[in-house]
């Protein structure tokens, strides 16, 4: 009897590794799909829509796979979904937004009379997540530099780090003098090396060594596909 058990375990066993290694991860995958912030990337090629007078880009020039941004718009204690970049290396996609018009009085707004406004996105790059990275807020003083007729906030990831490029490069004119490009240090981001087995499963993860604070906070998978 004691040996019929321990047979009917191990079969039980065998049964239940493709279900850890592939059912349950099939199933966040498809979660994740269908959540709201995994929407497909709309067409940033046009125009922007009318009154939608400020613009970000983001640029991965880190060739190891997809980087992916999840963002999200936070106002006056309530948040909505911004816009979701799949960046392939070296393809640049661009998102159009207008910040809030100013309030009726002056209860809850920012300087200039406008309410505060920020765009925080969910980063991941191969197997490695953050959270709360800022790509947009009203009260910093780069804001006037993500507006379109001054070329918008490009943000670029290059070697580990987080840059902020703004500025429109041009003919320099009276009426439009030139706006000098310019190319700030926003932060590391953050990046494992991991020895797999089999070369598919992680075992043991270690984060490279950075010189400078992470662009967000460090957050796991499960957290990336169900949490804001």
């Amino acid at each position: 009897m004691e040996e019929k058990k321990k047979d009917l375990l191990r079969r039980l066993t065998i049964i239940s590794i493709p279900f850890v290694f592939v059912a349950i991860p099939s199933i966040v995958i498809i979660v994740g799909m269908l959540s709201p912030h995994a929407a497909e990337p709309r067409d940033q090629s046009s125009p922007p829509a009318p009154g939608r007078n400020h613009s970000v880009s983001m640029l991965s020039t880190m060739t190891g796979g997809q980087m992916i941004l999840s963002c999200r718009a936070a106002f006056s204690g309530n948040w909505e979904y911004f816009h979701y970049f799949i960046l392939d290396p070296y393809k640049p996609q661009r998102a159009f937004f207008q910040p809030p018009p100013p309030p009726p009085s002056n209860s809850g707004a920012g300087a200039g009379g406008e309410q505060p406004y920020a765009i925080l996105c969910k980063w991941g790059y191969m197997g490695n997540f953050l959270q709360d990275v800022v790509v947009f807020n009203s009260s910093a003083g780069y804001a006037p530099r993500c507006r379109v007729e001054e070329g918008g906030c490009h943000y670029l990831f290059e070697d580990g780090k987080m840059f902020l490029v703004t500025g429109r490069p041009g003919a320099t004119t009276r009426a439009a003098p030139e706006r000098r490009r310019e190319k700030t240090l926003v932060g590391d981001v953050v990046l494992r090396e991991c020895a797999h087995v089999l070369g598919v499963f992680p075992t043991v993860c270690r984060y490279k060594p950075h010189q400078h604070h992470y662009v967000g906070k460090i957050i796991g998978r499960w957290r990336w596909w169900f949490n804001y």
